[in-house]
């Protein structure tokens, strides 16, 4: 089958390797659609990823083929992938360790993948493939929601308009949340995140255009969806008094933050890590309702061959991109 393999320069090839038959338990998923995360694009130069490895954890398919043992999933089955067995969550660091595209373990960027039949979500026939591979990062950012025990009727502030950003306002919306405001300095992802119909503001003069977006409200939960390192104390800076800032955005390295701010306004900064069980059967209930303007979200959709290509598009500052997606068959 064919496949996109890390190379030993950290680039990414597309080769053919074996097609893996399932074990005892297990099934094999012929991939339809599978996104690009943004956790792709920083684990592709890292050495925790193997040369020879296969990315790729955002997908749906069929279920092509039953291991022994395997009981309530058949072939012909759409299903899409919870990505690493679902666990509590104390045992999520080790999970990801293990995670399908991960790790060694290969994932979805291929024409096929393994899964342990418990990582396998029924599809209904009003989801389909693609929409089927934004289930992932949708409960991602519905999990984030939930961390933050956000009502309907409070004001938001995200911050950053990539997809887990884009992900992040379109959740509130579909959870009944009308005021949201997204801060963003990429010019082309502000005009995306205007089509969609919300309010986005770029980073001049950002304080006071986010309060005039939310009319006059400092926002009751802030979610920090950048990766930027001035992302966390804007954050701490917008929230209102007894907020909660949530970091949902990837960080290796220690930030600076106003601690007295955030002291000053009894503010709680909370994090929120991958999802669990409950938030992708909320985000296959979303797309399947229409309450996610799933199609509007991929903005590209790629055969194999160009997944490299579409990592330089997805890292250039410049970049319009919100989800796309790579298309084993196409």
């Amino acid at each position: 089958m064919r496949a996109v393999v890390i190379t030993d320069e950290r680039r990414l090839v597309e080769r053919e390797v074996e097609t893996p038959a399932p074990g005892r338990g297990q099934v094999r998923v012929r991939v339809e659609a599978c996104g690009i995360c943004g956790s792709d694009l920083h684990m592709l130069p890292s050495p925790a990823m193997p040369a020879g490895a296969i990315m790729g954890h955002e997908f749906a398919g069929v279920v092509e083929a039953v291991g022994e043992g395997v009981e309530g999933h058949r072939e012909g089955q759409r299903v899409c992938v919870y990505p690493f067995a679902p666990v509590d969550h104390h045992d999520l660091e080790v999970a990801m360790q293990t995670g399908l595209g991960m790790s060694a373990h290969p994932g979805a960027y291929a024409e096929s993948v393994l899964a342990d039949q418990e990582m396998l979500w029924p599809l209904p026939d009003s989801v389909g493939f693609e929409e089927g591979a934004l289930v992932e990062p949708l409960a991602v950012a519905l999990h984030g929601l939930n961390v933050a025990g956000v009502r309907a009727d409070e004001p938001c502030a995200v911050i950053g308009a990539g997809p887990i950003g884009v992900m992040t306002a379109v959740a509130l919306r579909a959870r009944g949340v009308e005021r949201v405001v997204v801060l963003e300095k990429n010019e082309r992802r502000l005009e995306r995140v205007r089509r969609l119909g919300f309010e986005a503001v770029g980073l001049g003069a950002v304080h006071e255009r986010a309060l005039e977006a939310l009319g006059g409200a400092a926002p009751a939960a802030v979610f920090e969806c950048a990766g930027n390192p001035a992302a966390p104390n804007l954050a701490i800076e917008l929230v209102a008094p007894s907020g909660r800032v949530v970091l949902l955005g990837v960080l290796e390295e220690p930030v600076a933050i106003s601690q007295l701010l955030l002291m000053l306004k009894e503010a709680r900064i909370l994090s929120s890590f991958a999802y669990r069980p409950g938030d992708f059967d909320e985000a296959i209930e979303l797309i399947g309702a229409g309450s996610v303007p799933a199609a509007d979200l991929i903005t590209a959709r790629m055969p194999l061959a160009s997944a490299q290509e579409c990592f330089d598009a997805l890292l250039s500052p410049e970049t319009g991109h919100l989800k796309v997606i790579l298309k084993p068959s196409g």
